[in-house]
């Protein structure tokens, strides 16, 4: 072999050499280029199937197979929005509570710094004086409430000038049908006073007319128990009293003009000629004369359709009720001295018929009971005593 035959034979060997060393590092490259688990380009990547809602079932498909079901999403109920709660008037707050649970609320006062006071009239003996009363009021834009006794509704005089006022906004409330105390009277006369008075309205008015307030006679056993379960069994929002009597001299009544104060007056002579006076003055200082039920925010007195006959209506009796005993002293008039009284009687420290006023002998009777049972002899009545006494516990 020539020597030029020999140079050319290497120069391939070197070519061949360099091919294959250039070819191994590509491949070198490749594989670390390309990352570790990635799928193999020839097999068919296949979807998981996605779960089947516990509880649905699967229905088959045309050709066999299953069809999945889709639960369809639980539906979020929209959350109603909170009522708001209804506002209280300034005049609500007012309004006298209970003394103790198992009584009403006794209306003497509202306690409030607007300019309003309620101007009341009672008994209603004198017809015309009345119509003065209430024409003077509507002069001066103000509004009275009338608690007429039952058997002076019914006369034609009152009771054409009744309707008159209440057409006229006045308010018209109890007063009892005869002028009964009502500390004294049976549970049966009870129920008659109260209910025959407010049915006298209704006879005259047309209508089934429902009263808010009831005022015993001059104001006495207000906070009788008993009278006042059957108002409130009556629908009634409580026992109507006053702050300024009409029965004052000018100066002591005008003295007693200020918000919130509850005047009472009568239709007498001497009641008119103030009356007359006071009205427009009260006007001139700026005072709202309102009614009972717009002083304390009540709504007006309902009525209703006269569907059965006044003389067909029944009497509604007294339910039964847990007395609540109270600390009883002279003074007091109330249903529980009656009972007390009753007692006493049977026991022989009382002579006397008992007449639900706790005076003098009254007294006298509680201490010689106080002293045979060595209790100090004060004549006073402790709710524990007078429990002990009508229950017959004591030692």
């Amino acid at each position: 072999m020539t020597r030029a035959r020999q140079r050319a034979f290497q120069k391939r060997r070197l070519i061949i050499f360099g091919g294959a060393l250039a070819a191994l590092v590509v491949i070198a490259l490749v594989i670390l280029i390309v990352p570790k688990g990635r799928p193999d380009p020839t097999v068919e990547a296949v979807a998981p199937a996605e779960p089947v809602a516990q509880g649905d079932a699967a229905e088959p498909a045309a050709d066999g197979g299953e069809v999945e079901i889709t639960p369809e999403p639980t539906p979020v109920p929209t959350p109603e929005p909170t009522p708001a709660p209804t506002p209280v008037s300034m005049r609500a707050l007012s309004r006298p509570f209970p003394t103790a649970e198992g009584f009403m609320p006794v209306f003497s006062k509202a306690n409030t710094e607007e300019k309003i006071v309620a101007i009341t009239v009672d008994d209603c003996f004198q017809a015309e004086n009345l119509k003065q009363i209430v024409d003077k009021a509507i002069e001066v834009g103000g509004k009275l409430t009338i608690f007429p006794i039952g058997l002076n509704v019914l006369k034609s005089k009152q009771s054409e000038i009744l309707k008159y006022a209440y057409e006229n906004g006045m308010e018209l409330e109890n007063h009892t049908f005869t002028h009964n105390g009502l500390f004294y009277a049976t549970n049966e006369e009870l129920a008659e006073e109260v209910y025959k008075q407010q049915l006298a309205l209704s006879s005259i008015l047309g209508v089934e007319y429902h009263c808010h307030f009831l005022r015993p006679r001059g104001g006495d056993a207000r906070g009788d128990q008993r009278m006042q379960m059957y108002a409130k069994q009556m629908g009634y929002y409580g026992i109507a009293h006053w702050s300024v009597s009409g029965s004052a001299d000018d100066k002591k009544i005008a003295k007693g003009l200020e918000p919130g104060a509850i005047f009472l007056f009568h239709t007498t002579n001497k009641d008119l000629d103030k009356l007359l006076r006071f009205i427009p003055w009260v006007a001139e200082k700026g005072y709202q004369m309102v009614t009972l039920n717009e002083m304390f925010d009540y709504p007006d007195n309902e009525t209703s359709e006269l569907t059965i006959p006044i003389e067909e209506h029944q009497i509604p009796p007294l339910e039964p009720y847990e007395m609540v005993y109270v600390p009883l002293k002279k003074t007091t008039y109330d249903w529980e001295v009656y009972l007390l009284q009753q007692k006493l009687k049977e026991l022989g420290y009382l002579t006397s018929e008992p007449d639900g006023v706790y005076g003098e002998e009254c007294e006298a009777a509680i201490k010689a009971y106080q002293r045979d049972h060595g209790l100090e002899e004060t004549g006073a009545a402790s709710a524990e005593l007078v429990q002990s006494i009508l229950e017959g516990t004591a030692a």
